[in-house]
């Protein structure tokens, strides 16, 4: 059997064992507290890590979206210039258009007048031709008349003469 300095010693040791024990599950408890915390910060971590992933994708496709929309203004502004150059030369093309619409008027009145002026040369024309065959029929009638005359001063020549035979 066990003494009692034995006895005391085993009580004093398991009291200090009990005191160790009680620092082991003291330590061991905080160790498990730190455990859980780092668990839950890991948890956290990988949480944020996975919103962060999100976020970065997110991040990506706006990057891409603002690309493609910057690409989309630069065309855009490539086609106003090109409509600006198209408006531009619809302003010159109408321009144009308006000075040949003058223009067309202008000629368009000159044409007028000088389908008139035809006209009245047409009146004239045919005036003249009127005029021409009463001249041909006039002097044809004259030349008849001349001819005639001549017929008629021959004859009274013959006749004058063969008067004058008949008197000598």
């Amino acid at each position: 059997m066990l003494s009692e300095e034995q006895i005391k010693k085993l009580i004093s040791v398991n009291d200090s064992l009990s005191i160790q024990l009680a620092d082991a599950n003291a330590t061991l408890a905080a160790r498990e507290q730190e455990i859980d915390f780092l668990h839950t910060e890991l948890a956290e971590a990988t949480a944020l890590r996975s919103k962060l992933d999100g976020q970065q994708d997110e991040i990506e496709s706006i990057q891409n979206r603002l690309n493609e929309k910057q690409h989309a203004a630069r065309g855009a502004g490539e086609r106003a210039f090109e409509l600006h150059q198209e408006l531009t030369g619809m302003a010159e093309l109408n321009k144009d258009y308006s000075e040949l619409l003058q223009d067309y008027a202008y000629l368009k009145s000159r044409f007028n007048d000088i389908q008139s002026q035809l006209k009245v040369m047409e009146q004239r024309n045919l005036e003249l031709q009127q005029v021409a065959a009463r001249i041909g029929e006039l002097e044809s009638l004259l030349e008849n008349s001349l001819l005639e005359r001549d017929d008629l001063t021959n004859r009274l020549t013959l006749l004058e003469s063969q008067k004058l035979l008949r008197e000598i």
